[in-house]
């Protein structure tokens, strides 16, 4: 994994730290499951797609992801940048 990947997570914690306004009853991380955990929703889940897809100049292929095992900022930074 390289800097500019690393940074890119670093920004996703904190974008997901400031959605849930500091209270989310888990420790925030890049493999955190933020779908079981219940710490974002469906909705803000596309929202934190819609960050990753600014910070990254990339575009999130939402037909190809399967969220069935949950989803972390890891996998969906894999997914999108490939």
């Amino acid at each position: 994994m390289n800097d500019e990947t690393l940074a890119l997570e670093k920004s996703l914690v904190a974008w997901v730290e400031e959605w849930t306004a500091g209270e989310a009853q888990v420790v925030l991380d890049a493999e955190t499951n933020l779908s079981h955990t219940g710490v974002l929703d469906s909705m803000a889940v596309v929202g934190l797609v819609s960050y990753l897809e600014e910070q990254a100049d990339a575009s999130f292929d939402f037909a190809t992801y399967d969220p069935a095992d949950g989803v972390t900022i890891r996998g969906l930074i894999r997914h999108c940048l490939g």
